[in-house]
């Protein structure tokens, strides 16, 4: 659907003025039009133009990094870890329905960025001639082993047209995949990253660094802001203050992550409350300056009016499936994001929204909020349009050197609620009725709904444009390219 973006991109910026006046839509004008430009215009036109030409709708899109959407109390959660995201809920719509488009930070931001998914955007594993080395944040050789394709130049970001529009933008980034050379940034005039370890910054130092520059902005100017809150991300090491989760003290092998990254055997329950309790800390940290934040944006007058959107690039697995972390898998652990969304004006404040929801959604969504088209067509539909979600995850060679044949697979996910199909390009195939197995314990892979899942899956895949790029044989261990060879992707 949707690669080929330069040609609208041009255009788009040749014309610095988009209206849209029909059926009432808003009136979105050039930062500072002329008196020219307001006189050639209908009087009310004219009145809307230099009405939104003070400062449109900021948009503040916060991203709560590797956290699941059912250790928030607002979707269950027995713990009272996040208060303050709690209340946020309270002024804001809670997406109950909402899903990643893929399993790690790369392609999910850039997902929710473009409006398209990762075979589309082409910010994912794949080895191609765009690759970047995660080596070019992080010191280490160990680093060097993990590449990914960057976000192409001529992908059009959410940045980029909120910059062209007159936005002051900004990024700050906790987490190493943020950083420029992967091509997140493009149209952030600040571009805030400097993680520099695996476990990123802190969400005080995003906050304190946020919070100034929406301080100095004139007050007048509309900001866009995007805030990757890195700190559930392994390693879970809560700071102090937020340690005192009783499994905290429960000493963590040091294998263990290989060991179930592998698959080799499943969490005991000591070993459970050991990683949850460090994860729930890490989550009740972040929470307290989330907290921080929007007592921010209240106080600067810059909250009642905002679009915010408060949102997970994908969760973790804890244990489920014999495994831990996330990138490798397309099990609700890792696919079930939390999605917060506080309107303007309070719109909708503190109702549930059962319509499934995709990343790839936002971006049309603020479009169409802050009333201008899109340049290019996107994956994204709008609220309510939605009959299945799609996500994503392909083969990397680091995992597949590391663990063999156990990740020597693409694997696709499609929900046609409440059904849930799982298959790779290698046989695999997993189905799940969600509705009354949340957690995915029983495989019902010979169900009858399997083949009208799988033609389902099919046709997402179909109405999916790729970016496709060939595989970079050097790049690949020996042993894994006559694998390769056999699947298409080097010749």
């Amino acid at each position: 659907m949707a690669s080929g973006h330069g040609d609208g991109l041009r255009d788009a910026r040749a014309f610095s003025l988009r209206l849209r006046l029909h059926r009432g839509a808003p009136v979105f004008c050039a930062a500072a039009p002329s008196l020219l430009l307001l006189l050639s215009l209908p009087l009310s036109t004219a009145l809307a133009c230099r009405e939104a030409s003070q400062r449109p709708t900021d948009v503040i899109l916060v991203t709560l990094d590797t956290t699941r959407a059912d250790h928030l109390g607002v979707y269950g959660y027995e713990r009272d870890i996040t208060p303050f995201l709690d209340r946020f809920a309270r002024d804001a719509v809670t997406f109950q329905r909402a899903w990643a488009a893929g399993a790690w930070t790369l392609p999910t931001h850039a997902s929710m960025l473009t409006g398209k998914y990762p075979s589309s955007h082409g910010a994912r594993f794949n080895q191609g001639a765009s690759n970047v080395a995660l080596s070019e944040v992080l010191e280490g050789d160990f680093f060097a082993r993990h590449k990914a394709s960057r976000l192409p130049e001529d992908e059009v970001t959410l940045a980029e047209l909120l910059s062209e529009r007159g936005y002051a933008t900004a990024a700050f980034a906790g987490g190493p995949w943020l950083a420029p050379p992967f091509g997140l940034m493009q149209g952030y005039e600040l571009q805030d990253s400097l993680a520099t370890d695996v476990g990123g910054r802190s969400a005080e130092e995003l906050t304190n660094r946020l919070i100034a520059w929406l301080a100095a902005l004139p007050a007048d100017r509309p900001a866009h802001a995007l805030i990757n809150y890195f700190d559930p991300h392994s390693p879970y090491e809560p700071p102090p203050g937020f340690d005192d989760l009783p499994g905290v003290a429960i000493p963590i092998d040091p294998e263990q992550n290989e060991i179930f990254v592998n698959g080799g055997r499943r969490l005991s329950a000591r070993q459970r409350r050991a990683v949850v309790d460090r994860y729930d800390g890490e989550i009740r940290y972040m929470d307290h300056h989330f907290g921080r934040l929007i007592d921010a944006l209240r106080e600067m007058g810059r909250f009642d009016d905002a679009l915010i959107i408060v949102l997970a690039d994908h969760g973790e697995l804890l244990g489920e499936h014999g495994f831990l972390g996330h990138g490798r898998w397309l099990y609700e652990g890792v696919l079930r994001i939390p999605l917060l969304v506080h309107f303007p004006g309070g719109e909708g404040a503190g109702k549930t929204e059962a319509a499934l929801i995709s990343q790839v959604d936002l971006l049309p969504m603020i479009a169409s909020r802050l009333g201008f088209e899109l340049a290019a067509p996107v994956d994204g539909v709008a609220i309510g349009a939605r009959t299945h979600v799609f996500a994503e995850v392909y083969r990397d060679p680091f995992s597949v050197s590391t663990y063999k044949n156990r990740y020597d697979r693409d694997l696709s996910a499609l929900v046609r609620w409440p059904w849930k199909l799982i298959a790779s390009d290698t046989g695999i195939r997993e189905i799940y009725e969600l509705q009354h197995d949340p957690s995915e314990r029983r495989d019902r892979k010979h169900a009858a709904m399997g083949d009208a899942l799988e033609r389902a899956l099919a046709d997402a895949r179909a109405a999916i444009e790729p970016r496709h790029e060939a595989v970079a044989p050097s790049d690949v261990p020996p042993e894994l390219q006559e694998n390769l060879r056999d699947l298409g992707y080097i010749e």
